[in-house]
């Protein structure tokens, strides 16, 4: 009987608790507890608690509440009562109601701490966080608080970013409880929102000795290591993926991994192969799409990029990319809407404005529209000055404009820039004497006009 209400109660109330802030720990005490307010009940000659019971297991609850009305009417300091009224108000989707049965229950009982912490509680489920806040923090007075008001409280602190005094409370949690993984986990944590990185290991390294088999954990103690040693990072994911050759999350850490170490070729084959798996996440589809345009596979850039754009077309990486592969793909009048849209959702960074400039410029000199292909390059220059190469294409296109004095003033940069050395490579030489001989016959037919 007690293992079927285990079962029961496990899949209907607590199916509805919000994962990402409950644990499992929580979900299985919280059954013990009911098992163990059941066994009382089991026990007692009260033919109302009889019917309290059956209400209970028939998930009768507008008789469950009915019922232990009539117990608080007898006895208005009867907790179980409080407490079941409080539980079938919440099974209904009426926690407000619930919240105002525990207060009131806070006001008649005696034992308080309990009500408190059921009160919390349900705050908390309700994401009433600073409700809860106040409760948990009379509960935290207490020398030994329970595991699930210093985790609760905890999480509370990370909603709010108090990254600090998360810390400290989960070093008091641990010193409680050390066998909570909890506790070293979000030690990590927040260990790594502060960057951290080497504090963060350590703990995350703590809570995978507690459970060397906790995925989650090794995905993170991953992560963490990106950040400062991408090649263990790497050993990490190889030695995970040796026993469980499909998992995705892993696969796509080892191909950051790989991007960090500039193995870009191997990258690829590990986004392809999260992509084979069924991966739909927007990063690995982006990436995969960038790096097929890096590996000149145009055609499988476009497809991957077209659809990370329309999931979001704000992304100035996939707007940037897709514009380079329509571009190459000798889609130029798509290429230059993308540099366009990415011009605008860009934050000023002046090198990589400079390569838009410089790729409109290209599209525009071969349409022939040499005073727009001008003017990007002018900007390119503008934005990136060190770069001497623009000064030749700034003259080449004056020279189709037929501008010979500015066409002239720009081959003389470029030829004062590149000094005659050995081992020059042959553009650069190329660029060098074709800018010599563009001089000379510019300066000619100058001289030829006057």
């Amino acid at each position: 009987m007690l293992l079927e209400i285990a079962i029961y109660y496990k899949n209907s109330r607590f199916g509805f608790v919000n994962l990402s802030f409950t644990s499992q720990l929580i979900i299985m005490k919280k059954v013990i507890k009911l098992i163990c307010l059941l066994i009382s009940i089991q026990y007692s000659l009260s033919a109302q608690n009889v019917d309290l019971f059956r209400a209970l297991e028939l998930r009768d609850w507008n008789s469950l509440i009915q019922k232990s009305n009539n117990l608080l009417q007898k006895d208005v300091s009867n907790y179980q009562a409080y407490y079941w009224k409080q539980y079938g108000l919440v099974e209904q989707g009426k926690a407000a109601d619930a919240i105002d049965v525990l207060l009131s229950a806070l006001q008649h009982c005696e034992n308080k701490k309990e009500i408190r912490s059921e009160l919390a509680n349900l705050y908390f489920q309700q994401g009433m966080y600073l409700q809860a806040k106040n409760e948990l923090d009379i509960l935290l007075k207490e020398d030994h608080p329970d595991f699930r008001i210093i985790e609760q409280r905890i999480l509370i602190h990370e909603f709010s970013k108090e990254r600090l005094e998360a810390i400290n409370l989960s070093f008091r949690g641990k010193n409680l409880d050390a066998s909570q993984a909890f506790y070293w986990i979000h030690l990590g944590d927040n260990y790594k929102n502060l960057g951290e990185y080497d504090s963060a290991i350590k703990y995350y390294k703590c809570a995978m000795d507690l459970n060397p088999l906790d995925y989650q954990t090794n995905s993170k103690l991953a992560r963490t290591y990106l950040m400062v040693d991408p090649e263990f990072a790497l050993k990490i994911c190889d030695s995970v993926l040796k026993k469980d050759t499909d998992n995705i999350r892993f696969i796509q850490i080892a191909a950051s991994a790989h991007i960090k170490l500039d193995q870009e070729k191997e990258a690829l084959q590990k986004y392809e192969k999260a992509l084979v798996l069924g991966d739909s996440t927007i990063n690995t589809i982006r990436n995969a799409g960038i790096l097929c345009h890096k590996s000149n596979k145009q055609d499988k850039a476009i497809q991957l990029l077209t659809k990370a754009y329309d999931v979001d077309s704000t992304d100035v990486k996939i707007v940037f990319y897709l514009g380079m592969a329509e571009t190459h793909f000798l889609n130029v009048d798509r290429g230059l809407e993308l540099f366009d849209e990415s011009l605008k959702l860009l934050q000023p960074d002046s090198t990589i404005l400079s390569i838009i400039h410089k790729e409109k410029a290209g599209i525009y000199k071969d349409k022939e529209n040499h005073q727009l292909a001008l003017e990007n390059y002018l900007l390119a220059h503008q934005l990136n000055p060190e770069k001497k190469f623009y000064l030749y294409l700034i003259a080449e296109q004056y020279d189709a404009l037929n501008k010979k004095k500015e066409a002239l003033a720009y081959y003389q940069k470029v030829f004062d820039a590149i000094e005659v050395k050995e081992g020059m490579d042959l553009l650069t030489a190329s660029v060098r004497d074709y800018s010599e001989s563009r001089i000379d016959q510019l300066k000619e037919d100058l001289f030829m006009e006057r």
